[in-house]
């Protein structure tokens, strides 16, 4: 869905103005937005949850591999630095990251559409609170 379009209706609704009518249309087109949100947030999270499951299964490989390959046992600390700055690990937290910005975004959508949704409701009913 173009998330843009509904932005556009948002503005062009309190620029313009609209009818009680549009208004009632408006309303079911932004219900009908969350619920597609939802489904994306639906996708999102999962991606989101194995994109940390994979980024805490990396970092145990190079804290596993570091103390076998170490002649003495490392310190935390030197652990620590090992896996923060291990390029594979790097990349994955970015990608987990990424994941979950996406995530926090459709979260903010869906929010931003309930509140068109409430919104264009109550002007087809005639309230202008």
């Amino acid at each position: 869905m173009a998330y843009k379009d509904l932005e556009q209706i948002i503005i062009d609704s309190y620029e313009s103005g609209i009818t009680l009518d549009e208004a009632e249309k408006l309303a079911g087109r932004f219900l009908a937005a969350q619920i597609e949100v939802s489904r994306e947030l639906q996708v999102a999270d999962l991606n989101s949850r194995m994109r940390k499951s994979g980024v805490k299964a990396i970092r145990a490989a190079v804290y596993t591999s570091t103390i076998q390959q170490a002649d003495k046992r490392p310190t935390e600390a030197a652990l620590d630095h090992t896996l923060n700055m291990d390029e594979l690990v790097l990349t994955e937290q970015k990608e987990f990251d990424t994941t979950e910005a996406n995530k926090a975004e459709l979260e903010r959508m869906y929010s931003i559409f309930q509140n068109a949704h409430l919104h264009f409701r109550a002007i087809a009913k005639g309230r202008f609170e």
